[in-house]
């Protein structure tokens, strides 16, 4: 058997020790809102105490210092030319590090960049209105001062680790946040199919969070709507697209691989979408939202899109139970059900000769009577 030769031919990288000074927020980090995407690093510094619990953090640190086993990523700002190996045995590199005006930009770890720049200058953490934080000094500031950090040479070469991470890893950002992420990687070029292939995304993730993306941008674009709600709920998005009868409410082909980026839904069905929006999102504080949580989509909203009558209903009165009511959705669960039991039953048929026993006879009375009250009931 011939023997399978590895594709990775880049080198482990060992982080290295940064001055938490030559260390910036970065302005495109996905996690952020979009108002505050390219700001200063003082307004990135306000969102990220405004969008995350540093405190636990800042606890955290104040009595452990900074665990090794968590280093940054980061990415030098202006690298200078002719570096092309940033590794540590470079010491052109190692020096350019140390130099008093290079800078790095993270691209993972804001929240713990944040939390040890406030913890070392209580007076930073006074402008953003931080008065109980716990002090640091000594051993303990000097261990906070500089930083274990994994340097790359260019934003480009984190894709990988950051998209394994944080798009179908362990810890993955939100939604929204993950989308937003992919976007911006096409709108600098980079294919899509090149992207799942770098990031080992074989279940499509990326190409389904990308469309309810462009979704988003569509209805922006096209039916001028306030999207803000789409963007915290993006997951009634996925969810939605998703479901067969709402993929053909929306005018979307039957798989994936045929969507349409560059108009994810047709002209003829545009109108369709501004209604899936209300009834997801709502619209304004003149209509609240028909779904009140994810499981009314699939199970009301999916039945509903699969009758006419129903939809029409659901679009006069915004009523979801009774538009669900009317698409003959109880009667498919009812046959679903009954069908489900009766092969349950059928399977046990053969198992009953070995197990002539109290217990299942117990089981056996019970299904009898639940039948006969349901024969009864079809009699009346």
């Amino acid at each position: 058997m011939a023997k399978k030769t590895s594709k990775i031919t880049k080198l482990r990288r060992p982080p290295l020790y940064v001055p938490v000074e030559k260390l910036f927020f970065d302005p495109e980090n996905p996690r952020l809102p979009e108002e505050v995407q390219g700001a200063s690093q003082s307004e990135l510094m306000g969102a990220l105490i405004k969008c995350f619990n540093l405190e636990e953090l800042a606890d955290s640190m104040a009595e452990n210092g900074y665990f090794d086993e968590e280093p940054l990523v980061a990415i030098p700002k202006k690298l200078p030319e002719g570096f092309k190996d940033v590794g540590p045995t470079n010491k052109k590199y190692l020096d350019f590090i140390e130099k008093d005006t290079t800078q790095f930009t993270v691209v993972e770890g804001n929240r713990r960049v944040a939390t040890v720049k406030i913890l070392l200058d209580a007076e930073l953490g006074k402008k953003f209105g931080i008065r109980t934080w716990p002090e640091v000094n000594g051993a303990l500031a000097k261990n906070l001062s500089r930083l274990p950090v994994i340097i790359y040479s260019q934003r480009n070469e984190v894709i990988p680790y950051l998209g394994v991470r944080h798009i179908i890893g362990i810890q993955k950002w939100d939604s929204y946040a993950r989308a937003r992420y992919i976007s911006k990687m096409i709108k600098d070029g980079r294919e899509l199919s090149d992207i799942q292939q770098q990031i080992g995304d074989r279940r499509r993730s990326a190409r389904k969070i990308y469309f309810c993306y462009r979704l988003i941008e569509e209805a922006e674009e096209q039916l001028d709507l306030d999207t803000e709600k789409a963007k915290s709920y993006f997951s009634y998005l996925v969810l939605s697209t998703g479901q067969t009868p709402i993929r053909e409410f929306l005018g979307m082909p039957r798989g994936w691989a045929n969507v349409d980026f560059g108009q994810p839904v047709p002209d003829d069905k545009l109108e369709n979408l501004k209604y899936l929006f209300s009834w997801l999102f709502g619209k304004g504080k003149e209509k609240l939202p028909v779904i009140r949580e994810s499981r009314d989509i699939t199970n009301k909203l999916s039945p509903i899109l699969r009758n006419q009558e129903a939809i029409e209903h659901l679009k006069l009165t915004r009523d979801l139970d009774d538009a669900y009511e009317r698409s003959d959705g109880e009667k498919e669960l009812l046959l679903k059900n009954l069908k489900k039991a009766n092969k349950s039953l059928e399977r046990s048929l053969g198992l009953i000769p070995q197990y002539r026993i109290d217990e299942v006879k117990e089981e056996v009375s019970r299904c009898f009577e639940t039948v006969n009250a349901i024969l009864k009931l079809l009699e009346d």
